[in-house]
């Protein structure tokens, strides 16, 4: 493949990072530093009749790595943090494409949600927040 072909796809990837950035905001409002949360893993968010799930592939991290806490106005923020192997500070990488270091996403979560009846569950790599709405 051509260097314009990932010239264009770092572009790409940077203006995304950077709009990231721009509506990610940290528990006090304040924008967080970029330093600060260095792995966005991808996640799915969807509404079945009865709850709203929320997906994060996060291959590596383990269940005491994870918060999950619902703040003011129904705000989800999920935080994690996938560290690097044990013994990585004294091997020499050929390759290195895998990502570590702290994530946070932040979610506004409808005024149906339960968000006293929140489960949690991490299986496989994936983490599953089910979320269930309340019946008025």
């Amino acid at each position: 493949m051509s260097s314009k072909f990932w010239d264009d796809t770092d572009r790409l990837m940077f203006l995304r990072e950077r709009a990231n950035n721009l509506f990610h905001h940290d528990a006090e409002g304040d924008l967080t530093s970029r330093r600060a949360f260095t792995w966005i893993p991808p996640f799915d968010i969807f509404e079945m009749e009865t709850e709203i799930i929320v997906k994060a592939d996060i291959p590596g991290v383990i269940i005491d790595d994870i918060s999950v806490v619902v703040e003011d106005n129904n705000i989800l923020t999920i935080k994690g943090e996938r560290k690097p192997g044990r013994h990585s500070d004294r091997e020499y990488f050929h390759c290195m494409e895998r990502s570590f270091g702290r994530f946070m996403r932040s979610f506004k979560l409808p005024g149906t949600a339960d968000i006293d009846s929140i489960v949690v569950v991490l299986a496989d790599g994936v983490l599953s927040v089910s979320i269930p709405k309340n019946w008025l």
